[in-house]
C-alpha cells in the first residue's frame, strides 16, 4: 500500500508515441515516435541524394540523435544506449566535418569511434563499473582510425597491414592479462 492507504498503481507502456488533445477533443489516437523518426530519416536521405547541402543537415540531425542517446544512456545507465549513441555520434561527426570541408580522407569515423569508446570506458571507471576491455578495444579502434588517416594524408598503402597488426596487439594484450609467464 502507498500513502493514504491507496493501492499501488502500475503503468504499462504499449508503444512509444504522442497522445494528447490537439484541437480541443481527445481522439485517443497516438502518433508513433518511430514513425515520425522514419519519415524524417527518409526525407533527409532523399534530400541528401538530391542536394549536397542536405547531407550536412542529415549529419547534424544524426549527431543530435546520437548525443541524445549518449545522454540517455548516462542518465539511465544503459550500455546499449551509450554504445549505439557513441557509434552514431562518431560516424555522423565524421560525415559532418567532411561535408563542411574541415577534414578529408578516410579513417576519421573509426578514430572518433575509438575516442568515444575510450571516453565511455573512462566514464564507466568513475562510476565503479568495469572498463578494461572497453579501454583496450577503444584504443585499438582509435589506432586503426589514426593509421587510416595517416595513410590517407601521406598516400601510403598500409591498409593491408593495419588489421593484422591490431590483431597481434590484441593477442599480446590477452596473453599478458592471462598471466603470459606460463608456457
Amino acid at each position: 500500500m502507498s500513502k493514504n492507504d491507496q493501492p499501488n498503481k502500475a503503468v504499462r507502456i504499449d508503444q512509444w508515441g504522442f497522445q494528447g488533445s490537439w484541437g480541443g477533443t481527445q481522439t485517443g489516437r497516438r502518433t508513433p515516435l518511430l514513425g515520425i523518426f522514419l519519415v524524417v530519416l527518409g526525407l533527409l536521405l532523399v534530400a541528401g541524394q538530391l542536394f549536397p547541402q542536405a547531407q550536412i543537415g542529415a549529419s547534424a540531425f544524426f549527431l543530435v540523435v546520437g548525443a541524445l542517446l549518449v545522454l540517455t544512456g548516462l542518465r539511465d545507465r544503459s550500455n546499449l544506449a551509450l554504445y549505439v549513441g557513441v557509434f552514431i555520434v562518431a560516424l555522423s561527426l565524421s560525415d559532418l566535418l567532411t561535408g563542411i570541408g574541415l577534414i578529408h580522407g578516410h579513417g576519421w569515423g573509426t578514430l572518433f569511434l575509438g575516442v568515444g569508446i575510450v571516453g565511455l570506458a573512462l566514464i564507466r571507471s568513475r562510476t565503479g563499473r568495469t572498463w578494461g576491455a572497453a579501454l583496450v578495444i577503444g584504443t585499438l579502434i582509435g589506432l586503426w582510425g589514426g593509421i587510416g588517416i595517416v595513410t590517407s594524408y601521406l598516400s601510403l598503402d598500409l591498409d593491408q597491414l593495419v588489421v593484422p597488426v591490431l590483431i597481434v596487439l590484441l593477442g599480446l594484450y590477452i596473453i599478458r592479462m592471462r598471466g603470459g609467464s606460463r608456457v
